[in-house]
């Protein structure tokens, strides 16, 4: 644990009522706030004129479990998307208890085929028992006309109690999913993902890193990912984002698509440090449109704290 205190400094400016809830400790200094939801300018664009929307119901969720053992530090672990399909987003579920921290969920494109990777560790308290994770890889064959695309930002090395990184879609693209990944953080910083609109609508995310209740003595990376694709008709890609508040020690929350749409991506952040989330899943494997979320606090939180969840959907 680092000697100095240190504030926590706004991560994504000016937008959401939620904001990070900062308890007193040996490191944290009292009472600065920070808003979840990025504020930008939606770069849509105008369609292109001919279809090229996501073939209806071909979004499927390819689910796989990393080895169960021990150790503190879960190597990254990938769910595969069939040969040539593309991954559009993912998520994650650890199954250890309130001390195990998920690092990192990313999709991959390469030549040779998409992924959806994850990462998970155990903080400093440890975990006294066998553990894994889960990883789910949103896919679908889609059309080229689409344009699907990943786009990634690193920042440099920071000891700074929180950090973020955004990685805007460009002109004329939308959100479809989205990941970010904590290097070096030894299981004591967290990642959250949240997105720049309030509304149906994001052009950009960003990958949100706290250190925990008690900070983190060493240097860490944050990297952010969004999966982005070119509209065909308005509303053919929407978000639906909500926050929920509570003094216990956990919270869970469901999102569903609209009526016709389907998931393509999930993103979840929570607000105070000490909180993480361990489920951000979809409920199900074909043509997917519900998601759950889960987050602890791993102490007893003194206030109440916020959970904001987004699930991206596609007709």
């Amino acid at each position: 644990m680092k000697a100095r205190s240190k504030i926590f400094r706004t991560l994504v400016m000016g937008a959401s009522a939620g904001a990070l809830n900062i308890r007193s400790t040996r490191k944290w200094a009292p009472a600065a706030v920070v808003g979840l939801t990025l504020l930008a300018t939606q770069a849509l664009g105008a369609p292109p004129a001919a279809a090229a929307t996501i073939p209806p119901g071909s979004v499927q969720v390819f689910a796989k479990s990393s080895p169960v053992n021990t150790l503190a530090t879960k190597v990254p672990f990938r769910a595969d998307c069939p040969s040539g399909q593309r991954v559009l987003g993912g998520g994650a579920l650890t199954i250890g208890g309130v001390h195990a921290v998920i690092t990192e969920m990313q999709p991959i494109h390469t030549t040779s085929g998409d992924s959806f990777e994850v990462s998970a560790a155990a903080d400093q308290f440890g975990i006294p028992v066998a553990w894994n994770f889960q990883v789910f890889a949103f896919c679908a064959s889609v059309p080229a006309a689409l344009g699907v695309e990943i786009v990634s930002q690193t920042n440099a090395p920071t000891s700074g109690a929180t950090d973020q990184t955004s990685a805007p879609c460009p002109a004329g693209k939308q959100l479809i999913g989205a990941g970010g990944k904590i290097a070096n953080g030894n299981g004591q910083v967290d990642l959250g993902i949240a997105t720049n609109g309030s509304g149906f609508f994001a052009s950009s995310s960003a990958a949100i890193a706290k250190e925990d209740a008690d900070g983190f003595a060493g240097n860490y990376t944050v990297t952010g990912y969004s999966v982005c694709a070119r509209s065909n008709v308005f509303g053919d890609f929407q978000q639906v984002k909500t926050q929920s508040n509570t003094t216990a020690a956990s919270q869970k929350k469901t999102l569903s698509c609209p009526s016709g749409l389907r998931l393509t991506g999930l993103a979840g952040v929570t607000t105070t440090p000490g909180t993480h989330l361990q489920e951000i899943a979809p409920r199900t494997t074909n043509a997917p449109n519900i998601a759950d979320f889960g987050a602890q606090s791993s102490i007893p939180p003194n206030g109440p704290w916020t959970m904001e969840t987004t699930v991206f959907c596609a007709k």
